[in-house]
């Protein structure tokens, strides 16, 4: 591995919810530590790959009011980023809303309203009282997680000014299962307007059957306005090689490919656990816990979502006995990419690591904290050149200077041109 120092020194807390966003593991003791944090910046990297500010806990809103709350931003393929924003008026009127970044316009331009204005759809009315958690894809077709007026939960979908419910709870699967609960901050899109996301399911209770869960069952689904909703993966189910489905799933990793929708996931099993992919319509089982490395077996998968490229490679964090590592599988090999211990750009030792982001080229960004107790975000290049974001004469000056912030790489997003976002401090 090349170590370069092209980046500024930036601080980063490695704590955030696992239903949300990613996992810093630490393998302290007997399991992964996660801590929550909160933070109240957003930033997203600009024309020159340097993160620029967006938006702020405090700053104006473009419908009026100020920002009281941001929402775990996602990247859209065009370099610009999608989230959602609590706005605050002057009656204390609080408001959620989905907003669109762009780091390449001048402020106090950058956030517009990314559904202006709101459909009234008398099917599907969202009632927007927390972070949506909303995603796009190329075509600029937006997917979010909203509450309804009747009290469920539903899976919204905004297409070419129309809004629909694309899943919501007590609807039914194809397969005839209902919908309890839709997992928020799950949702991920893949091709020809898919959405693939986590939810739980209704299944008849029998008693007599001990080995299979009952009542509510996690489940993987994929759906879209054409198809409807299709299970992927539900608990209790057989999957690949007889492994049987456990709760809890990790979160999706989706994306399109010439082979359709691609998904890659980790999840529990009768054996331990698994990371899956779902590839040109079939499941496969790519690396189960036991597996042998050269540091040893896979003890540990992380439930945040795994790096995914258009060929299929991905990549995990994952343990081998309390040996945090991030793994790479491409074409059937499995590579160490990062684990702790390695050296980083200024000499220290990699301490704990998050959950990795692939782009299109291969390269890998990923959040870890050094022995020195510094928490950075790095990039490992396609040809294994290891640095920090940004350039290499701003490494003295961020270091030691007053105007460093703090960045959670918990709410870390990439996508495939390597355009990033994430929520920080000041």
């Amino acid at each position: 591995m090349k170590i370069r120092a092209l980046g500024p020194v930036l601080a980063i807390f490695l704590g955030y919810a696992v239903n949300a966003h990613a996992v810093a593991l630490t393998l302290q003791g007997e399991s992964a530590d996660l801590e929550n944090s909160n933070s109240s910046v957003l930033y997203a990297s600009d024309s020159d790959g340097e993160p620029a500010l967006i938006t702020a806990i405090g700053l104006p809103a473009p419908d009026g009011g100020n920002f009281s709350e941001i929402g775990v931003p996602s990247m859209m393929p065009d370099g610009r980023v999608l989230f959602g924003g609590e706005t605050t008026n002057k009656q204390r009127k609080l408001n959620w809303n989905v907003y669109i970044g762009d780091p390449n316009v001048s402020p106090p331009y950058r956030v517009v309203r990314a559904i202006d204005p709101m459909p009234q759809a008398k099917n599907c009315a969202p009632l927007l009282n927390g972070d949506p958690y909303p995603v796009a894809d190329a075509k600029g077709n937006i997917a979010f997680m909203s509450h309804l007026p009747d009290k469920h939960d539903a899976l919204v979908y905004y297409s070419n000014g129309a809004l629909n419910c694309l899943a919501r709870s007590n609807a039914k699967t194809n397969e005839g299962h209902e919908m309890a609960v839709l997992s928020f901050g799950s949702p991920a899109m893949g091709d020809n307007g898919q959405v693939v996301f986590n939810a739980w399911l209704i299944y008849p209770q029998d008693k007599t059957d001990k080995d299979t869960p009952q009542g509510h069952r996690q489940a993987l689904l994929i759906g879209s306005l054409q198809n409807g909703l299709t299970e992927l993966a539900v608990e209790g189910e057989y999957g690949p090689n007889r492994s049987r489905y456990a709760r809890p799933f990790g979160l999706p990793a989706a994306m399109a490919s010439a082979e359709g929708t691609l998904i890659a996931f980790t999840a529990k099993t009768g054996s331990g656990s698994a990371l899956f992919l779902y590839r040109n319509g079939q499941m496969s089982r790519i690396l189960p816990t036991g597996t042998t490395t050269p540091i040893g077996p896979v003890t540990y998968l992380s439930p945040g979502r795994p790096g995914l490229m258009a060929d299929g490679t991905t990549a995990v964090l994952a343990g081998c006995a309390r040996l945090p590592v991030v793994f790479r599988l491409a074409h059937q090999k499995l590579d160490v990419r990062l684990q702790r211990g390695q050296l980083t750009p200024f000499g220290t030792e990699l301490e704990s690591l998050g959950d990795p982001v692939l782009t299109a080229t291969g390269s890998m960004y990923i959040g870890a904290t050094d022995t020195d107790g510094s928490e950075k975000l790095y990039v490992l290049s396609g040809d294994d050149s290891f640095f920090e974001v940004g350039e290499p004469e701003m490494i003295y000056k961020i270091a030691m200077g007053s105007h460093h912030h703090a960045i959670f790489t918990g709410t870390l997003t990439v996508n495939e041109r390597g355009d990033f976002a994430y929520l920080g401090g000041k």
